[in-house]
Protein backbone atom coordinates (compact mmCIF):
# COMPACT_ATOMS: atom_id res chain seq x y z
CA UNK A 1 0.00 0.00 0.00
CA UNK A 2 2.85 2.34 0.76
CA UNK A 3 4.66 1.40 -2.31
CA UNK A 4 1.86 2.20 -4.01
CA UNK A 5 1.34 6.01 -2.49
CA UNK A 6 5.18 6.62 -3.00
CA UNK A 7 4.80 5.45 -6.76
CA UNK A 8 2.07 7.95 -6.86
CA UNK A 9 4.18 11.12 -5.17
CA UNK A 10 6.89 11.05 -7.36
CA UNK A 11 5.09 11.75 -10.76
CA UNK A 12 2.91 14.85 -9.05
CA UNK A 13 6.74 15.92 -7.50
CA UNK A 14 8.17 15.26 -10.32
CA UNK A 15 5.30 17.42 -12.33
CA UNK A 16 5.38 19.80 -9.99
CA UNK A 17 9.41 20.81 -10.04
CA UNK A 18 9.34 20.44 -13.38
CA UNK A 19 6.56 22.75 -14.06
CA UNK A 20 8.15 25.74 -11.51
CA UNK A 21 11.35 24.85 -12.97
CA UNK A 22 10.50 25.53 -17.39
CA UNK A 23 8.54 29.01 -15.58
CA UNK A 24 11.02 30.32 -13.96
CA UNK A 25 13.48 29.45 -16.78
CA UNK A 26 11.37 30.90 -19.10
CA UNK A 27 10.87 34.04 -17.01
CA UNK A 28 14.90 34.16 -16.67
CA UNK A 29 15.18 34.07 -20.53
CA UNK A 30 12.98 36.91 -21.50
CA UNK A 31 14.10 39.50 -18.52
CA UNK A 32 15.91 42.97 -19.83
CA UNK A 33 19.16 43.70 -18.60
CA UNK A 34 19.61 46.76 -17.17
CA UNK A 35 21.79 49.24 -19.50
CA UNK A 36 23.46 52.22 -18.03
CA UNK A 37 23.74 55.37 -20.23
CA UNK A 38 25.35 57.79 -18.29
CA UNK A 39 25.47 61.60 -19.62
CA UNK A 40 28.77 62.76 -20.89
CA UNK A 41 29.45 66.13 -20.63
CA UNK A 42 32.26 66.39 -22.58
CA UNK A 43 30.56 64.28 -25.59
CA UNK A 44 27.61 66.15 -25.80
CA UNK A 45 29.82 69.42 -26.17
CA UNK A 46 31.71 68.21 -28.56
CA UNK A 47 28.48 67.18 -30.88
CA UNK A 48 26.77 70.46 -29.86
CA UNK A 49 29.96 72.17 -31.15
CA UNK A 50 30.57 70.00 -34.12
CA UNK A 51 27.45 70.71 -36.24
CA UNK A 52 28.12 72.51 -39.11
CA UNK A 53 25.62 73.04 -42.52
CA UNK A 54 27.64 71.65 -45.31
CA UNK A 55 27.93 68.19 -43.37
CA UNK A 56 27.65 65.16 -45.69
CA UNK A 57 24.21 64.06 -43.30
CA UNK A 58 22.45 67.70 -43.24
CA UNK A 59 22.75 68.09 -47.41
CA UNK A 60 21.66 64.36 -47.81
CA UNK A 61 18.78 65.85 -45.68
CA UNK A 62 18.18 69.18 -47.67
CA UNK A 63 18.55 66.57 -50.88
CA UNK A 64 15.51 64.86 -49.52
CA UNK A 65 13.32 67.61 -49.17
CA UNK A 66 13.82 68.45 -52.39
CA UNK A 67 16.95 70.35 -53.02
CA UNK A 68 19.03 70.07 -55.80
CA UNK A 69 22.38 68.21 -55.34
CA UNK A 70 24.69 70.12 -57.84
CA UNK A 71 23.28 73.32 -55.97
CA UNK A 72 24.91 72.16 -52.60
CA UNK A 73 26.14 73.43 -50.45
CA UNK A 74 23.90 76.28 -50.32
CA UNK A 75 24.89 79.56 -51.89
CA UNK A 76 22.69 81.70 -49.64
CA UNK A 77 20.31 80.63 -47.13
CA UNK A 78 16.76 82.04 -46.45
CA UNK A 79 13.87 81.29 -44.14
CA UNK A 80 12.83 77.64 -45.46
CA UNK A 81 16.85 76.90 -45.60
CA UNK A 82 16.97 77.80 -42.01
CA UNK A 83 13.77 76.00 -40.73
CA UNK A 84 15.53 73.07 -42.45
CA UNK A 85 18.33 73.73 -40.28
CA UNK A 86 17.01 74.10 -37.18
CA UNK A 87 14.51 70.82 -37.63
CA UNK A 88 17.92 68.97 -38.32
CA UNK A 89 20.08 70.39 -35.86
CA UNK A 90 17.57 72.27 -33.09
CA UNK A 91 17.97 70.26 -29.49
CA UNK A 92 14.36 71.36 -28.98
CA UNK A 93 12.84 68.80 -30.91
CA UNK A 94 15.30 65.96 -29.19
CA UNK A 95 13.30 67.00 -26.50
CA UNK A 96 9.67 66.94 -27.95
CA UNK A 97 10.72 63.67 -29.89
CA UNK A 98 11.79 61.92 -26.82
CA UNK A 99 8.31 62.88 -24.83
CA UNK A 100 6.69 61.50 -28.73
CA UNK A 101 8.53 58.35 -27.93
CA UNK A 102 7.43 58.02 -23.96
CA UNK A 103 3.50 58.55 -24.97
CA UNK A 104 4.45 55.99 -27.73
CA UNK A 105 5.63 53.47 -25.38
CA UNK A 106 2.67 54.38 -23.15
CA UNK A 107 0.07 53.44 -25.76
CA UNK A 108 2.55 49.89 -26.02
CA UNK A 109 1.81 48.86 -22.39
CA UNK A 110 -1.74 50.39 -22.62
CA UNK A 111 -2.59 47.10 -24.97
CA UNK A 112 -0.94 44.44 -22.34
CA UNK A 113 -3.49 42.53 -20.82
CA UNK A 114 -2.54 41.84 -17.37
CA UNK A 115 -0.12 39.00 -16.84
CA UNK A 116 -1.35 34.80 -15.29
CA UNK A 117 0.02 34.08 -11.89
CA UNK A 118 1.65 30.69 -11.19
CA UNK A 119 1.88 29.80 -7.56
CA UNK A 120 2.37 26.76 -5.72
CA UNK A 121 3.13 25.21 -2.14
CA UNK A 122 4.66 22.00 -0.49
CA UNK A 123 3.95 20.75 2.85
CA UNK A 124 5.43 17.61 5.16
CA UNK A 125 2.92 15.93 7.84
CA UNK A 126 4.07 13.86 11.09
CA UNK A 127 0.92 11.27 9.85
CA UNK A 128 -0.38 11.76 13.12
CA UNK A 129 -4.21 11.68 11.77
CA UNK A 130 -3.59 8.53 9.74
CA UNK A 131 -2.73 10.25 6.36
CA UNK A 132 -1.68 8.32 3.66
CA UNK A 133 1.14 9.77 2.48
CA UNK A 134 3.13 12.88 4.61
CA UNK A 135 3.72 15.15 1.54
CA UNK A 136 1.58 17.40 0.28
CA UNK A 137 1.94 19.22 -3.05
CA UNK A 138 0.17 21.90 -5.17
CA UNK A 139 0.26 24.25 -8.24
CA UNK A 140 -2.32 27.26 -9.00
CA UNK A 141 -2.96 29.53 -11.94
CA UNK A 142 -4.60 32.75 -11.46
CA UNK A 143 -5.82 33.86 -15.06
CA UNK A 144 -7.15 37.21 -14.91
CA UNK A 145 -9.92 38.79 -16.80
CA UNK A 146 -10.64 42.22 -17.77
CA UNK A 147 -14.18 43.02 -18.55
CA UNK A 148 -16.18 45.79 -19.82
CA UNK A 149 -13.46 46.19 -22.57
CA UNK A 150 -10.96 47.91 -20.24
CA UNK A 151 -7.83 46.79 -22.30
CA UNK A 152 -9.14 48.82 -25.35
CA UNK A 153 -10.89 51.97 -23.76
CA UNK A 154 -7.31 52.28 -22.61
CA UNK A 155 -6.00 52.14 -25.63
CA UNK A 156 -8.18 54.60 -26.76
CA UNK A 157 -6.93 57.38 -24.16
CA UNK A 158 -3.01 56.27 -24.61
CA UNK A 159 -3.61 56.93 -28.77
CA UNK A 160 -5.17 60.25 -27.77
CA UNK A 161 -2.41 61.29 -25.14
CA UNK A 162 0.25 60.12 -28.35
CA UNK A 163 -1.09 61.97 -30.81
CA UNK A 164 -1.36 65.20 -28.40
CA UNK A 165 2.78 64.55 -28.28
CA UNK A 166 3.10 64.50 -31.81
CA UNK A 167 1.27 67.59 -32.39
CA UNK A 168 3.52 68.84 -29.54
CA UNK A 169 6.98 67.93 -31.91
CA UNK A 170 5.09 69.68 -34.86
CA UNK A 171 4.42 72.69 -32.43
CA UNK A 172 7.93 72.72 -31.61
CA UNK A 173 8.74 72.76 -35.52
CA UNK A 174 6.31 75.72 -36.12
CA UNK A 175 7.82 77.66 -32.94
CA UNK A 176 11.20 77.35 -34.33
CA UNK A 177 10.07 78.42 -37.50
CA UNK A 178 8.41 81.84 -35.79
CA UNK A 179 11.26 82.41 -34.27
CA UNK A 180 13.32 82.46 -37.14
CA UNK A 181 11.30 84.12 -39.04
CA UNK A 182 10.53 87.46 -36.69
CA UNK A 183 14.90 87.10 -35.82
CA UNK A 184 15.37 86.86 -40.09
CA UNK A 185 13.26 90.36 -40.11
CA UNK A 186 14.75 91.93 -37.78
CA UNK A 187 18.52 91.47 -39.31
CA UNK A 188 16.89 92.95 -42.84
CA UNK A 189 15.38 95.79 -40.33
CA UNK A 190 18.78 96.54 -38.88
CA UNK A 191 20.79 96.38 -42.10
CA UNK A 192 17.86 98.47 -43.75
CA UNK A 193 18.45 101.04 -41.06
CA UNK A 194 22.31 100.83 -40.73
CA UNK A 195 22.17 102.42 -44.47
CA UNK A 196 19.65 104.99 -43.58
CA UNK A 197 21.44 106.14 -40.69
CA UNK A 198 24.67 106.25 -42.83
CA UNK A 199 23.01 108.42 -45.42
CA UNK A 200 21.63 110.62 -42.82
CA UNK A 201 25.02 111.30 -41.04
CA UNK A 202 26.41 112.17 -44.33
CA UNK A 203 24.01 114.98 -44.95
CA UNK A 204 24.51 115.92 -41.02
CA UNK A 205 28.52 115.78 -42.05
CA UNK A 206 27.93 118.13 -44.66
CA UNK A 207 25.55 120.29 -42.64
CA UNK A 208 27.97 120.74 -39.92
CA UNK A 209 30.52 121.88 -42.26
CA UNK A 210 28.23 124.37 -44.00
CA UNK A 211 27.77 125.75 -40.45
CA UNK A 212 31.22 125.84 -39.27
CA UNK A 213 32.05 127.93 -42.26
CA UNK A 214 29.34 130.26 -41.18
CA UNK A 215 30.68 130.49 -37.72
CA UNK A 216 34.18 131.44 -39.10
CA UNK A 217 32.80 133.61 -40.95
CA UNK A 218 30.73 135.10 -38.44
CA UNK A 219 27.17 134.60 -40.48
CA UNK A 220 26.27 132.38 -38.09
CA UNK A 221 26.24 131.66 -34.08
CA UNK A 222 27.87 129.14 -32.39
CA UNK A 223 24.70 128.01 -30.89
CA UNK A 224 23.52 126.45 -34.05
CA UNK A 225 26.48 124.52 -34.93
CA UNK A 226 26.53 122.82 -31.34
CA UNK A 227 22.76 121.92 -31.68
CA UNK A 228 23.77 120.33 -35.15
CA UNK A 229 26.85 118.58 -33.89
CA UNK A 230 24.43 117.37 -31.32
CA UNK A 231 22.23 116.22 -33.47
CA UNK A 232 25.30 114.51 -35.46
CA UNK A 233 26.50 112.64 -32.34
CA UNK A 234 23.03 110.93 -31.64
CA UNK A 235 23.27 109.79 -34.98
CA UNK A 236 26.63 108.67 -34.47
CA UNK A 237 25.57 106.61 -31.55
CA UNK A 238 22.61 105.32 -33.12
CA UNK A 239 24.50 103.63 -35.66
CA UNK A 240 26.98 102.28 -34.00
CA UNK A 241 24.05 100.21 -31.66
CA UNK A 242 22.95 99.31 -34.97
CA UNK A 243 26.37 97.97 -36.10
CA UNK A 244 26.35 96.61 -32.27
CA UNK A 245 23.11 94.75 -32.91
CA UNK A 246 23.99 93.44 -35.82
CA UNK A 247 26.20 90.97 -33.90
CA UNK A 248 23.19 89.72 -31.21
CA UNK A 249 20.96 89.49 -34.20
CA UNK A 250 23.13 86.98 -36.46
CA UNK A 251 24.12 85.36 -32.40
CA UNK A 252 20.39 84.96 -32.09
CA UNK A 253 19.63 83.42 -35.63
CA UNK A 254 22.66 80.70 -34.50
CA UNK A 255 20.38 79.86 -31.53
CA UNK A 256 17.50 79.42 -33.56
CA UNK A 257 18.70 77.06 -35.85
CA UNK A 258 20.76 75.32 -33.10
CA UNK A 259 24.39 75.78 -34.87
CA UNK A 260 27.44 78.19 -32.90
CA UNK A 261 27.58 81.92 -33.89
CA UNK A 262 31.28 81.10 -35.62
CA UNK A 263 29.19 78.19 -38.21
CA UNK A 264 26.39 80.46 -38.36
CA UNK A 265 28.65 83.30 -39.29
CA UNK A 266 30.04 81.45 -42.96
CA UNK A 267 26.05 81.95 -43.79
CA UNK A 268 25.11 84.16 -46.32
CA UNK A 269 21.79 85.27 -45.73
CA UNK A 270 19.28 86.08 -49.19
CA UNK A 271 18.23 89.57 -49.46
CA UNK A 272 14.45 90.70 -48.78
CA UNK A 273 12.88 92.63 -51.25
CA UNK A 274 10.58 94.51 -49.06
CA UNK A 275 8.22 96.61 -51.03
CA UNK A 276 7.40 92.76 -53.03
CA UNK A 277 6.52 91.32 -49.86
CA UNK A 278 4.64 94.23 -48.68
CA UNK A 279 2.65 94.09 -52.13
CA UNK A 280 2.06 90.43 -51.89
CA UNK A 281 0.67 90.48 -48.42
CA UNK A 282 -1.32 93.62 -49.51
CA UNK A 283 -2.63 91.28 -52.02
CA UNK A 284 -3.94 88.67 -49.46
CA UNK A 285 -4.50 90.73 -46.74
CA UNK A 286 -6.25 93.68 -48.15
CA UNK A 287 -9.39 93.72 -47.16
CA UNK A 288 -9.07 90.76 -45.27
CA UNK A 289 -11.18 87.70 -45.18
CA UNK A 290 -11.87 87.95 -41.96
CA UNK A 291 -14.26 84.57 -41.30
CA UNK A 292 -12.49 82.56 -43.98
CA UNK A 293 -8.90 83.13 -41.51
CA UNK A 294 -11.04 82.48 -38.29
CA UNK A 295 -12.10 79.47 -39.59
CA UNK A 296 -8.63 78.30 -40.90
CA UNK A 297 -7.30 79.49 -37.43
CA UNK A 298 -9.53 77.35 -35.54
CA UNK A 299 -9.41 74.29 -37.56
CA UNK A 300 -5.52 74.34 -38.27
CA UNK A 301 -3.58 75.59 -35.18
CA UNK A 302 -1.97 73.08 -33.27
CA UNK A 303 -2.85 73.76 -30.19
CA UNK A 304 -6.38 73.64 -31.21
CA UNK A 305 -5.54 69.86 -32.41
CA UNK A 306 -3.76 69.40 -29.17
CA UNK A 307 -6.64 70.60 -27.36
CA UNK A 308 -9.28 68.24 -28.97
CA UNK A 309 -6.77 65.22 -28.49
CA UNK A 310 -6.72 66.00 -24.76
CA UNK A 311 -10.32 66.07 -24.62
CA UNK A 312 -11.20 62.69 -26.00
CA UNK A 313 -9.10 61.53 -23.93
CA UNK A 314 -10.54 62.78 -20.93
CA UNK A 315 -13.69 61.21 -22.41
CA UNK A 316 -11.98 58.02 -22.52
CA UNK A 317 -10.95 58.36 -18.96
CA UNK A 318 -14.94 58.50 -18.43
CA UNK A 319 -15.56 55.87 -20.08
CA UNK A 320 -12.80 53.31 -18.37
CA UNK A 321 -13.94 54.88 -14.44
CA UNK A 322 -17.90 53.96 -16.07
CA UNK A 323 -16.14 50.05 -17.46
CA UNK A 324 -14.29 49.68 -14.19
CA UNK A 325 -18.16 49.46 -12.19
CA UNK A 326 -17.80 46.16 -13.46
CA UNK A 327 -15.09 44.51 -11.38
CA UNK A 328 -12.57 42.32 -13.46
CA UNK A 329 -12.77 38.87 -12.63
CA UNK A 330 -9.70 36.53 -11.96
CA UNK A 331 -9.75 32.70 -12.77
CA UNK A 332 -8.07 30.30 -10.28
CA UNK A 333 -7.57 26.89 -11.90
CA UNK A 334 -5.59 24.48 -9.48
CA UNK A 335 -4.02 20.94 -8.54
CA UNK A 336 -3.35 19.65 -5.69
CA UNK A 337 -1.81 15.91 -4.08
CA UNK A 338 -2.57 16.33 -0.34
CA UNK A 339 -1.24 13.53 1.48
CA UNK A 340 -2.12 10.93 -0.81
CA UNK A 341 -5.25 12.49 -2.23
CA UNK A 342 -5.31 14.11 -5.58
CA UNK A 343 -7.70 17.12 -5.79
CA UNK A 344 -8.45 19.72 -8.50
CA UNK A 345 -9.68 22.94 -7.92
CA UNK A 346 -11.62 26.01 -10.07
CA UNK A 347 -11.74 29.51 -8.40
CA UNK A 348 -12.54 33.17 -8.96
CA UNK A 349 -12.28 36.04 -7.38
CA UNK A 350 -13.75 39.70 -7.80
CA UNK A 351 -13.76 42.91 -5.90
CA UNK A 352 -17.24 43.75 -4.31
CA UNK A 353 -18.58 46.96 -5.71
CA UNK A 354 -21.97 46.87 -4.75
CA UNK A 355 -22.14 50.07 -2.84
CA UNK A 356 -19.52 52.91 -4.08
CA UNK A 357 -20.17 51.65 -8.12
CA UNK A 358 -16.92 53.95 -8.51
CA UNK A 359 -18.97 57.24 -8.68
CA UNK A 360 -16.16 59.37 -6.96
CA UNK A 361 -13.72 58.37 -9.90
CA UNK A 362 -16.34 58.95 -12.43
CA UNK A 363 -17.37 62.09 -10.86
CA UNK A 364 -13.60 63.08 -11.07
CA UNK A 365 -13.19 62.08 -14.80
CA UNK A 366 -16.41 63.92 -16.21
CA UNK A 367 -14.92 67.32 -13.90
CA UNK A 368 -11.68 66.66 -15.92
CA UNK A 369 -13.53 66.85 -19.04
CA UNK A 370 -15.22 69.81 -18.49
CA UNK A 371 -11.92 71.57 -17.28
CA UNK A 372 -10.39 70.29 -20.71
CA UNK A 373 -13.59 71.73 -22.81
CA UNK A 374 -13.46 74.59 -21.00
CA UNK A 375 -9.64 75.44 -21.93
CA UNK A 376 -10.97 74.68 -25.07
CA UNK A 377 -13.58 77.29 -25.71
CA UNK A 378 -11.09 79.70 -23.85
CA UNK A 379 -8.08 79.13 -26.60
CA UNK A 380 -10.30 79.51 -29.79
CA UNK A 381 -12.11 82.79 -27.58
CA UNK A 382 -7.98 83.80 -27.80
CA UNK A 383 -7.64 82.86 -31.25
CA UNK A 384 -10.02 84.30 -32.55
CA UNK A 385 -9.36 87.72 -30.52
CA UNK A 386 -5.65 87.48 -31.38
CA UNK A 387 -6.78 86.84 -35.26
CA UNK A 388 -8.82 90.25 -34.88
CA UNK A 389 -6.44 92.29 -32.94
CA UNK A 390 -3.51 91.34 -35.47
CA UNK A 391 -5.57 92.03 -38.46
CA UNK A 392 -6.64 95.60 -36.94
CA UNK A 393 -2.70 96.29 -36.22
CA UNK A 394 -2.08 95.01 -40.05
CA UNK A 395 -4.04 97.39 -41.58
CA UNK A 396 -3.24 100.27 -39.40
CA UNK A 397 0.30 99.68 -40.14
CA UNK A 398 -0.61 99.71 -44.45
CA UNK A 399 -2.81 102.86 -44.03
CA UNK A 400 0.64 104.28 -42.37
CA UNK A 401 2.50 103.48 -45.33
CA UNK A 402 0.20 104.61 -47.98
CA UNK A 403 -0.03 107.80 -45.74
CA UNK A 404 4.14 108.39 -45.81
CA UNK A 405 4.28 107.51 -49.49
CA UNK A 406 2.02 110.43 -50.04
CA UNK A 407 4.19 112.91 -47.96
CA UNK A 408 7.68 111.55 -50.28
CA UNK A 409 6.02 112.15 -53.07
CA UNK A 410 5.26 115.94 -51.67
CA UNK A 411 8.71 115.93 -50.29
CA UNK A 412 10.35 114.54 -53.80
CA UNK A 413 8.42 117.14 -55.63
CA UNK A 414 9.68 119.98 -53.19
CA UNK A 415 13.37 118.89 -52.99
CA UNK A 416 13.44 118.99 -56.94
CA UNK A 417 11.84 122.49 -56.85
CA UNK A 418 14.88 123.34 -54.50
CA UNK A 419 17.47 121.40 -56.36
CA UNK A 420 16.04 123.94 -59.48
CA UNK A 421 16.54 126.93 -57.39
CA UNK A 422 19.77 126.28 -56.50
CA UNK A 423 20.86 125.77 -59.83
CA UNK A 424 19.92 129.33 -60.44
CA UNK A 425 20.93 130.64 -57.68
CA UNK A 426 18.10 131.53 -55.55
CA UNK A 427 18.77 129.49 -52.71
CA UNK A 428 22.23 128.35 -50.69
CA UNK A 429 23.26 124.93 -50.43
CA UNK A 430 22.50 125.06 -46.37
CA UNK A 431 18.63 125.16 -47.21
CA UNK A 432 19.67 122.10 -50.18
CA UNK A 433 21.24 120.41 -47.12
CA UNK A 434 18.78 120.35 -44.74
CA UNK A 435 16.14 119.53 -47.14
CA UNK A 436 18.15 116.75 -48.00
CA UNK A 437 18.27 115.57 -44.14
CA UNK A 438 14.41 116.23 -44.25
CA UNK A 439 14.33 113.88 -46.88
CA UNK A 440 16.32 110.72 -45.35
CA UNK A 441 14.73 111.35 -41.68
CA UNK A 442 11.33 110.21 -43.97
CA UNK A 443 12.57 107.61 -45.89
CA UNK A 444 13.09 106.52 -42.33
CA UNK A 445 9.68 107.24 -40.89
CA UNK A 446 8.69 105.35 -43.96
CA UNK A 447 10.94 102.38 -43.63
CA UNK A 448 10.00 101.89 -39.89
CA UNK A 449 6.65 101.67 -41.31
CA UNK A 450 7.50 98.73 -44.46
CA UNK A 451 9.08 96.69 -41.36
CA UNK A 452 6.09 97.30 -38.81
CA UNK A 453 3.89 96.05 -41.77
CA UNK A 454 6.26 93.20 -42.26
CA UNK A 455 6.06 92.30 -38.66
CA UNK A 456 2.49 92.72 -38.45
CA UNK A 457 1.84 90.45 -41.57
CA UNK A 458 3.97 87.44 -39.61
CA UNK A 459 1.53 87.95 -36.19
CA UNK A 460 -1.11 87.34 -38.10
CA UNK A 461 0.70 83.87 -39.75
CA UNK A 462 1.47 83.37 -36.38
CA UNK A 463 -2.05 83.13 -35.09
CA UNK A 464 -3.11 81.13 -38.18
CA UNK A 465 -0.04 78.83 -37.44
CA UNK A 466 0.04 78.41 -41.27
CA UNK A 467 1.99 79.59 -43.95
CA UNK A 468 0.48 82.54 -45.83
CA UNK A 469 3.48 84.16 -47.47
CA UNK A 470 6.19 83.05 -50.06
CA UNK A 471 8.70 85.46 -48.52
CA UNK A 472 7.94 83.92 -44.78
CA UNK A 473 6.88 80.64 -45.20
CA UNK A 474 7.96 76.87 -44.70
CA UNK A 475 7.18 73.82 -45.91
CA UNK A 476 3.81 73.71 -45.40
CA UNK A 477 3.91 69.57 -44.53
CA UNK A 478 4.82 71.34 -41.12
CA UNK A 479 1.66 72.01 -40.08
CA UNK A 480 -0.65 69.72 -42.47
CA UNK A 481 -0.95 66.96 -39.97
CA UNK A 482 0.28 64.89 -36.60
CA UNK A 483 2.23 62.57 -38.97
CA UNK A 484 3.75 64.82 -41.11
CA UNK A 485 6.69 65.85 -39.10
CA UNK A 486 8.02 62.34 -40.16
CA UNK A 487 9.20 64.05 -42.82
CA UNK A 488 10.57 67.05 -41.96
CA UNK A 489 12.42 66.39 -38.36
CA UNK A 490 15.59 64.63 -38.29
CA UNK A 491 15.33 61.25 -36.67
Amino acid sequence: MKSGSQSKVLPVSTMLIVTISVSLLASSCALEKYQAKPLNTAQSSAKLLNKYATSADFEAYLIKQGYDASKLPLKEWGLNELTLCALYYNPKLDVAKAQLAFANAVMNSAGQGQTPTLGGHVAHSNLANGDKNPWAFGLNVEIPIETGNKRQIKIEEAQHLAEAARIDVADVAWQLHSQIAKDLLRYHENIALQKQLTNELSNQDELVKILEKRVQLGALSKTELDAAKLVQQKTHFSLDSEQAKSTEIRAALASDVGLTSEKFNEFTLKPLNVDASIAQQAALLSPPDTKNLQEKALLNRLDIRRSLEKYAAAEAKIKLEVAKQIPDISLNPGFAFEFGDSIWSLGFTSLLNLLNKNQTLIAEAAQLREIEGAQFEELQAKIIGNLSQSLAVYQASLQNIKQLQLQQATQLQYSQKLQHQFDAGLIDRLELTQNGLNTVLLEQQLLNARFNNLNAALAIEDVMQHPLFDDFSMPTTITAGANADAGLIHE
